[in-house]
């Protein structure tokens, strides 16, 4: 047998998720299952690519980790990666293909991952960010979103945080690194651009977590319920309150798919894809 591991980035705009679940929009076709495809034809050989993790209906991804195995035959890393992306759609790229041990596991290997939510800040919204980010037109209290983000460090019973009719099952998480920053959009150069008054400007309020696992829907609970604090309408002691009384009414709304992103993904030195 040979593995492979896959840093795949992905528009998620077009899909149904990572993975077809019941119940999902069946004229979308699934990240997976479009992979599979496109490995299929290109080798002849019906195959089963596992994912880090599952993201969800619109989510994107910059660097999604996966792996699959071929039973008969080897092939060469850039000749499968140039392959996979003339049969791919254009929203969806394979970044890398490295050969792996067989011990390896896209999900069960990895040791932590990193997702942002990108609010757009400004008088309007930029119409090349609207897919992939959400404009607020209040100006957020950034400081105030950072306190609260803070009270969620570390390991807590996230089950507020996670999607209604989620799967039972354990509901404890660690969040390694958390925060909230203002950046620069970085396309087109230069942008803002010069004449505009400060109260014009625009940037990408990020609200960044990294962590050793994540429940469904959980980073877009907590992106909406910053949200809230940012406007001013709740206390950033209010994540505190919600890990405290484990009450889901108290969560914000669950923000919208297209601003969250799914950047990065740690593995144990000895499996770096």
């Amino acid at each position: 047998m040979f593995k492979y591991a896959l840093v795949i980035s992905y528009v998620g705009t077009q899909f149904c998720g990572w993975q077809k679940q019941k119940g999902a929009d069946l004229n979308k076709p699934s990240i997976q299952e479009t992979l599979e495809n496109a490995i299929q034809q290109m080798v002849g050989e019906k195959i089963s690519v596992v994912g880090s993790g599952r993201t969800d209906a619109g989510v994107h991804a910059a660097g999604q980790v996966a792996h699959f195995l071929f039973k008969d035959q080897s092939w060469d890393p850039g000749i499968l990666q140039r392959g996979l992306n003339g049969i791919l759609p254009i929203s969806i790229r394979v970044l890398s293909v490295t050969p792996i041990g067989l011990e390896f596991h896209a999900q069960r290997s990895a040791e932590k991952k990193q997702y942002s939510y990108y609010f757009q800040q400004g008088p309007c919204a930029l119409p090349h960010l609207e897919p992939f980010s959400w404009w607020i037109r209040k100006e957020l209290d950034l400081q105030a979103m950072s306190t609260a983000l803070g009270h969620l460090v570390g390991e807590h019973d996230f089950k507020p945080f996670q999607a209604s009719g989620a799967k039972p099952g354990p509901t404890i998480r660690t969040i390694l690194e958390a925060g909230v920053t203002l950046e620069p959009i970085p396309f087109p150069i230069g942008f803002p651009l010069n004449g505009l008054t400060q109260t014009q400007r625009v940037g990408l309020v990020r609200v960044r977590v990294m962590g050793t696992g994540f429940l469904k829907q959980m980073v877009r609970g907590i992106a909406g319920t910053l949200l809230q604090v940012g406007e001013g309408r709740r206390p950033a002691s209010c994540t505190l309150e919600i890990l405290e009384t484990q009450s889901r009414s108290k969560v914000g709304p669950t923000a919208p798919a297209r601003a969250l992103w799914l950047e990065q993904v740690w593995y144990p030195l000895t499996f770096q894809p």
